[in-house]
C-alpha cells in the first residue's frame, strides 16, 4: 500500500501548491508612501486599492529576543524601530542581530527596512547588511489574526545560507485601522478546502481499495486528475 499512499500525498501536495500559486497571483505587494517611518507604513492595499496604515512601534517592548532553531546555536535580537550596536564588524548598527546563544559572537543580520504591503492585514519587512563580505538578509512577515489578543512570533529559520525568515502574528486591530478580517477568513476557507481535498482522496481511495483496485488507480476519478495539470497549463497559457 506504500505506492498508493505516496501517490495520494504527491497529488495533494500538487493541488495545494497550485492553489497557493493562484492565490499569490491575485495581487502584488505595495511599498510605503509619504509619512512612513521605520516602524510605520502608510500605503495602499494592493487587493482593494484602499489606504492602509501599519504601525508596529508599540507591538512589542523592543528589542525582543527571538529563538533560532534549536540546532542552530543562534538567537536573534530584533528592533524594527531603531538600529542598535551588533558586534564589532562594520557596519555594526543593525535592526536584526544574530547572536550566539552563549552571547560570544554577533553578526549584523540586516538593517535599512524595506516594507511590502500584502493586503489590509499583512505585510513584510526585509532587512539586509553585508559584513565580512557576507550579505545577510532577514525577512519578517507580519500577519494579522482576529483571534489573537497579544502578538506572537515564530522561531527564526535559515532556508538558505545567510537568509533568515520568521513570522509575527498580530492582533487584527493592530494593523492600520481597517479591522478587515478578509485575510483571516480567506485562510480559514483555504484550510477547509484543503481538508476537503484530503478527505476526498483518503475516503475515495479507501472505497476504490475495497473494490479491488490498487496503486494509482485507487485515486477517485483518476482520469480527471491525470488531465488536471495539462488543463491548468492550458488555462495559464490562455
Amino acid at each position: 500500500h506504500v505506492r498508493a499512499y505516496s501517490t495520494l500525498t504527491e497529488m495533494a501536495n500538487f493541488l495545494w501548491a497550485a492553489f497557493f500559486i493562484a492565490l499569490l497571483q491575485r495581487g502584488h505587494s505595495q511599498s510605503c508612501g509619504a509619512g512612513s517611518t521605520a516602524c510605520k507604513c502608510i500605503g495602499t492595499d494592493p487587493k482593494t486599492s484602499k489606504s492602509v496604515t501599519f504601525d508596529i512601534s508599540t507591538l512589542f517592548s523592543y528589542p525582543i529576543i527571538i529563538n533560532g532553531i534549536s540546532t542552530s546555536g543562534w538567537n536573534y535580537n530584533y528592533n524594527p524601530c531603531s538600529p542598535f550596536t551588533c558586534g564589532t564588524s562594520t557596519p555594526n548598527q543593525a535592526n536584526m542581530c544574530q547572536q550566539s546563544k552563549a552571547n560570544t559572537d554577533k553578526n549584523n543580520a540586516g538593517t535599512s527596512p524595506v516594507w511590502a504591503i500584502l493586503n489590509s492585514t499583512s505585510f513584510t519587512i526585509t532587512y539586509s547588511a553585508t559584513t565580512l563580505a557576507i550579505l545577510r538578509t532577514t525577512t519578517v512577515t507580519f500577519i494579522g489574526v482576529a483571534t489573537l489578543t497579544t502578538p506572537q512570533t515564530s522561531i527564526v529559520t535559515e532556508p538558505s545560507t545567510a537568509i533568515y525568515v520568521f513570522t509575527v502574528y498580530m492582533p487584527i486591530s493592530n494593523p492600520g485601522g481597517g479591522g478587515d478580517v478578509s485575510g483571516f477568513v480567506g485562510f480559514i476557507l483555504i484550510t477547509l478546502i484543503f481538508a476537503a481535498l484530503v478527505a476526498y482522496f483518503v475516503v475515495g481511495g479507501a472505497i476504490m481499495y475495497s473494490k479491488g483496485t490498487r496503486g494509482i488507480e485507487m485515486i477517485p476519478n483518476i482520469g480527471f486528475w491525470k488531465d488536471l495539470p495539462f488543463l491548468i497549463k492550458d488555462g495559464v497559457m490562455f
